[in-house]
């Protein structure tokens, strides 16, 4: 039996809101609910939201805590996310609702949703604060500076005990929000081996606001008794093609000229060899691959390194029948 830290039960789940079928996700979630698995995320960028999504899995799971992961900060005002959460957490039961919120970026806040980019730190804090002021007193806050609201009732009992705010971000002035203000913290990609100092960073800003340290849930792509060619393709990805953050964020962690050769061979067009170019040393130190026990072994790696709830984001690559054996490997390895 591999150590207790390790089972299913310690561990979240994350899918993609628009990567599958409604029907498939509803299927992953009711597998991670029976199994035992702690939680399962929603991811929410274009295409479905994820409040519908999580509202059909509180009526379809009975006892696994429901989560965005995330939902940006521009779409919704603190106000609508508020009633959102407040609303979902109705049909939970006891159930907890992890409201994972982050600024998501230009192109996607200006593009898709039509909303100017400004103040992205700023408006993140204060949503952040008017979340925890509503849920805590049922009245939202009277002097915000991005948002001035006018300190009116919520209108909707809020649960302030089980909702947890999370904060996903990897820049400095955000992760200094994560530690001033939020419930937790929600990286993707954080390091096994504890390298960049991101951690350190939100402790730092814990500290300094007399805060314990957010609780840490970290995005983990995952692939269980399989290749490891979904999580190659999809670091190379947002290496090479997702903007310049998760390329300095490799490069923090001493990968530098992987990733030089990775965005090298993406730009030229050689996409299959830019997916190669991602070594197994940056598999091991940011995904989880392999069997069963070999996986929840280094789940608990993680958890040594600082991340208490691993979250394993399963690939969009990987079908959904896969999916479920994985997750029920998961379970049965005891």
């Amino acid at each position: 039996m591999t150590d207790t830290t390790t089972t299913i039960a310690g561990l979240d789940i994350a899918v993609g809101s628009r990567e599958r079928r409604r029907d498939e996700i509803v299927r992953i979630a009711r597998a991670a609910d029976e199994a035992g698995a702690g939680a399962i995320w929603v991811t929410e960028s274009m295409g479905r939201d994820a409040f519908s999504i999580l509202t059909e899995l509180a009526l379809t799971t009975s006892r696994i805590a429901l989560g965005t992961g995330i939902v940006n900060v521009y779409s919704r005002t603190p106000t609508a996310l508020a009633q959102a959460a407040a609303s979902l957490l109705e049909l939970m039961g006891t159930r907890t609702l992890n409201l994972g919120l982050g600024t998501s970026g230009r192109a996607l806040v200006e593009g898709y949703h039509g909303v100017p980019y400004q103040r992205p730190v700023a408006r993140l804090a204060e949503t952040v604060r008017v979340l925890d002021t509503a849920f805590s007193t049922g009245k939202l806050p009277p002097d915000g500076t991005v948002f001035p609201l006018g300190g009116l009732p919520l209108g909707i009992d809020a649960d302030r005990d089980r909702l947890r705010l999370y904060v996903a971000g990897l820049t400095p002035r955000t992760l200094e929000v994560t530690g001033a203000y939020a419930d937790g913290w929600l990286p993707i990609w954080p390091s096994r081996s504890g390298r960049g100092g991101a951690l350190r960073a939100v402790e730092t800003a814990a500290e300094a606001a007399g805060r314990p340290r957010p609780a840490v849930a970290g995005y983990l792509y995952t692939v269980v008794g399989a290749e490891p060619g979904p999580l190659r393709a999809t670091l190379a990805w947002y290496i090479a093609a997702n903007g310049t953050a998760y390329r300095r964020l490799f490069e923090s962690y001493g990968f530098g000229e992987q990733v030089e050769r990775i965005c090298g061979l993406w730009a030229a067009g050689d996409r299959d060899l830019a997916r190669r170019a991602v070594t197994d040393e940056m598999l091991d130190d940011s995904t989880l691959r392999g069997a069963p026990t070999e996986v929840l072994r280094q789940a608990a790696a993680f958890r040594r390194a600082g991340v208490d709830r691993p979250v394993l984001r399963l690939p969009g690559q990987v079908s959904t029948g896969d999916c479920l054996r994985m997750i029920t490997a998961l379970a049965g390895t005891t």
